[in-house]
């Protein structure tokens, strides 16, 4: 019910408020901005748009481009949003994917935990043509970690096994119906690592570093140039130059010496 009185608050507001100079879309954020085509106005010399509202908060004003992205990155997904474009008389401009705001009518997380060991979640609503993504926050960009084909079953439960890299680590995962592309996220889940961050010997090296436990990895000339990377316990240095170089391990990087 609550999808149906979304879909004809859309349109209604659209075909309406269009006639007196602003479009009116509400719906809830799904982690996709809007894309609108803006025409020129009457005169020939400026744009159709006039200003862009967000939950009631202008964003953009007197744009000055045929086409145009409003960004809604800064809200949370499921957040409800409410999108107010103002224009010019005798011109329309045109939201391109106003179906992003639309709310799943069937598909959503019911759960999602990060463990030690492990990582679960739950849906309802899935199909057998969606895809999840495991992706796991990293120098402000989210990374892939792995996918897992859905079920298709009517309340999907899943758990796989997780290795954390940094102390600190942040996971989503997003599923994606490969049929009409369609995107959900769950919301995002921090787990913090109980474990003693990795630590190397020697700090002066001859052949070799070892490290407490294996991890990702990169080795760096002072000027900042990728030597080696890898994973494992053990690193390999016996045809580097005597200097100073810089050893990162999963989240922080530190100095030694190669004789």
């Amino acid at each position: 019910m609550r999808i149906k009185q979304w879909l004809l608050a859309f349109f209604i507001l659209s075909h309406i408020s269009g006639f007196a100079g602003e479009i009116v879309l509400s719906g809830v954020y799904q982690g996709k901005n809007l894309y609108v085509q803006n025409p020129f106005s009457s005169d020939k010399k400026s744009f159709c748009t006039e200003e862009v509202f967000v939950n009631g908060v202008q964003k953009m004003s007197h744009i000055k481009s045929s086409a145009f992205e409003i960004d809604l990155s800064f809200l949370a997904i499921n957040d409800p949003v409410t999108i107010k474009i103002t224009y010019k008389d005798e011109c329309i401009p045109k939201v391109l994917n106003a179906y992003v705001l639309r709310p799943s009518a069937t598909f959503q997380f019911n759960a999602f935990s990060v463990t030690a060991s492990d990582m679960n979640w739950t849906t309802t609503g899935e199909k057998t043509q969606f895809m999840y993504t495991v992706e796991q926050l990293v120098n402000n960009n989210w990374r892939l970690v792995t996918t897992v084909p859905a079920k298709g079953d009517a309340s999907g439960i899943y758990t796989i096994p997780i290795a954390h890299q940094f102390k600190v680590n942040k996971y989503r995962i997003k599923a994606q119906d490969q049929e009409n592309h369609q995107i959900f996220y769950s919301k995002a889940v921090d787990f913090v690592l109980a474990q003693e961050p990795v630590t190397f010997y020697p700090k002066s090296v001859n052949t070799k570093i070892t490290l407490s436990r294996e991890a990702d990895y990169e080795v760096r000339s002072l000027k900042g140039e990728v030597i080696k990377k890898g994973k494992g316990t053990e690193i390999p240095l016996a045809d580097l130059k005597t200097g100073v170089y810089y050893l990162s391990i999963n989240d922080r990087t530190e100095r030694f010496f190669k004789k």
